[in-house]
């Protein structure tokens, strides 16, 4: 006879993270039903379950509940691959790091394209969420720097050589920032499209957005023939 497994033991960081994430859910599917200005922080509370007070012990204010409170980060393993990935292809290595910033426990599927439909609704968020983003662009540049050194011999290398390098590694990851802010509004269901129906009515239409996948290929396929045009390539 085996023994049943017991089952792990809720910490008080997971307690944390499942409330957090609660009042988060809350916060930006009230914000999709009612709009932003006429959601409250009472109506929050309401919706997760929780008092004010608990609300202001997680979140500051209801618009960092909406956008969410933990800061992004990169993932140390991640970032090891980066450094480590053969090839010298820069581009879709750097967009895949950066679209795959986010909280340390990873991005939930659903709350993420709902809170992009958020962003959709109402910019000044999404502006907000990107500059937080710039907040690890330091992080990244890093990274990028290390990755277009691998192939430099220290002693043959001069200091002009290595300013240059900063700058380019700076230069690209600002301008995948923007690239990455692009991608995510193409994430954003359009929820206003109309077609027709069976019957010759006309139905509004949930399109659904692409997989990360498809998005990242779709963009550096763009990418490319953007920079590959006229005027803009070598």
């Amino acid at each position: 006879m085996t023994d049943t497994p017991r089952p792990r033991t809720r910490t008080r960081d997971d307690k944390h993270h499942q409330t957090s994430l609660r009042v988060e859910r809350s916060a930006v599917s009230l914000v999709l039903e009612h709009g932003f200005d006429n959601v409250t922080v009472d109506m929050i509370c309401s919706q997760s379950g929780i008092s004010q007070r608990t609300f202001f012990n997680y979140f500051k204010t209801k618009k960092a509940a909406i956008i969410g409170a933990e800061p992004p980060s990169i993932d140390e393993s991640r970032a090891r691959e980066f450094i480590a990935a053969p090839g010298d292809d820069l581009l879709p290595d750097v967009l895949t790091l950066m679209s795959a910033i986010g909280p340390r426990d990873g991005i939930e599927e659903e709350l993420f394209t709902d809170r992009l439909r958020v962003f959709g609704l109402h910019p000044q968020l999404m502006q907000e969420q990107m500059d937080r983003m710039t907040r690890v662009t330091s992080e990244v540049t890093e990274l990028v720097y290390l990755r277009l050194g691998r192939a430099a011999i220290p002693q043959s290398e001069s200091d002009a050589d290595r300013v240059f390098r900063r700058g380019q590694a700076g230069l690209l990851t600002h301008a995948m920032l923007g690239v990455v802010r692009f991608m995510a509004l193409q994430w954003i269901p359009d929820f206003d499209r109309l077609s027709p129906t069976d019957n010759g009515s006309i139905a509004a239409e949930r399109v659904l957005p692409p997989s990360l996948a498809e998005s990242l290929e779709r963009t550096i396929i763009l990418l490319r023939r953007t920079l590959g045009s006229p005027g803009l390539g070598e």
